[in-house]
C-alpha cells in the first residue's frame, strides 16, 4: 500500500479496532495472530498494531479488576454448574476440577 494513500483512523475507528481485538484476546488469539489481522483488515504497522494490543490489554485489566468481586462470583457459580454437572454424568475429575477452582477462587488451599 502506498504511504501517501494511507489515510490515519479516526477516534471511533480505533476505538472499534481496540474493541476487536478485546474480543480477539478474550477468545484466545495470541500476538502474532493480532498482529496478522491488523495488517490483513486495517494494514497497520507491527508497530501501531502493538500499540492497539497493549491498549486493547489495558480494558481487559481494567474490566477485570474493576468487576473483580462481580467476576469471581460469576466463575463460583459457573464452576458450581460444572460441579453439579460433572456429578449427574459420573465425571469425577471434571467435578475435581471444578472444586479446585472454587478452592483457588475462595483462598482456601492448605497453607504451607
Amino acid at each position: 500500500m502506498n504511504r501517501m494513500a494511507k489515510k490515519r483512523a479516526t477516534k471511533v475507528d480505533k476505538q472499534l479496532r481496540i474493541a476487536q481485538f478485546v474480543r480477539m484476546i478474550s477468545n484466545g488469539c495470541v500476538n502474532s495472530q493480532l498482529l496478522q489481522h491488523a495488517a490483513k483488515e486495517w494494514g497497520l504497522s507491527d508497530r501501531r498494531a502493538h500499540e492497539y494490543i497493549r491498549e486493547a490489554r489495558e480494558v481487559i485489566i481494567h474490566d477485570v479488576d474493576h468487576d473483580r468481586k462481580e467476576v469471581v462470583a460469576q466463575l463460583l457459580h459457573t464452576s458450581q454448574t460444572v460441579i453439579q454437572e460433572a456429578l449427574r454424568k459420573g465425571e469425577l475429575n471434571n467435578a475435581i476440577g471444578g472444586m479446585n477452582v472454587i478452592i483457588r477462587l475462595g483462598g482456601l488451599e492448605p497453607r504451607k
